[in-house]
C-alpha cells in the first residue's frame, strides 16, 4: 500500500524538480550549475547526518567504512561520478530546458536497464519486462515529439 504512494510522490517531484530547476539555470537569477550542486548537496547532506543519526546508522556505516578502507574509496569515486553526471544533467536542462533533461535522463534509465539483461544473463527477460520497456520508449518518443 505505501509503494504506489510513495511512487506517486516521488512522480509529482520528479515533474517539478526540472522545471524549477530550469527557472533557476535560465531565469533572471543565473545561478550556476556547480553552486545548485553545492547547495543542494549541503542541505540533503543535513538532512541524510540528522535521518542517520536519528536511525543509527551513521555509527554503524563509520565503522564499516573504517574496517573495510575499500569501502571508502567506493564511496568517494561514486560521489565524484555523482557529481559530474549531475553536473551534466543540469547543464542539459540550461542549455536545452527542463523537459530535454527529463527525457535523457529516462532515456539513461531505458539503456541502463537494457544493459543490466545483456550483461547478465541470469536474469529472466518475460513479457511484462518486454510491455514496460515498450511503454517507457513511447513515453520517452511522445515527450521527445511534443518538445
Amino acid at each position: 500500500f505505501i509503494g504506489p504512494i510513495l511512487l506517486t510522490i516521488s512522480t509529482v517531484f520528479d515533474s517539478i524538480v526540472p522545471n524549477l530547476q530550469e527557472q533557476l539555470l535560465q531565469g533572471s537569477a543565473k545561478v550556476k550549475t556547480s553552486e545548485m550542486i553545492l547547495v543542494s548537496n549541503m542541505v540533503m547532506c543535513f538532512v541524510l547526518v540528522i535521518y542517520t543519526l536519528y536511525s543509527g546508522e551513521l555509527l554503524s556505516a563509520y565503522d564499516y567504512c573504517r574496517r573495510n578502507e575499500d569501502a571508502a574509496g567506493v564511496l568517494v569515486v561514486q560521489g565524484l561520478c555523482a557529481y559530474f553526471g549531475l553536473k551534466c544533467y543540469l547543464g542539459i536542462i540550461r542549455d536545452y530546458g527542463g523537459v530535454v533533461g527529463v527525457l535523457v535522463a529516462n532515456a539513461r534509465k531505458v539503456v541502463t536497464i537494457v544493459l543490466s539483461f545483456l550483461l547478465f544473463a541470469d536474469k529472466s527477460f518475460n513479457e511484462r519486462h518486454f510491455v514496460g520497456l515498450c511503454l517507457v520508449f513511447v513515453g520517452v518518443y511522445l515527450g521527445y515529439i511534443s518538445k
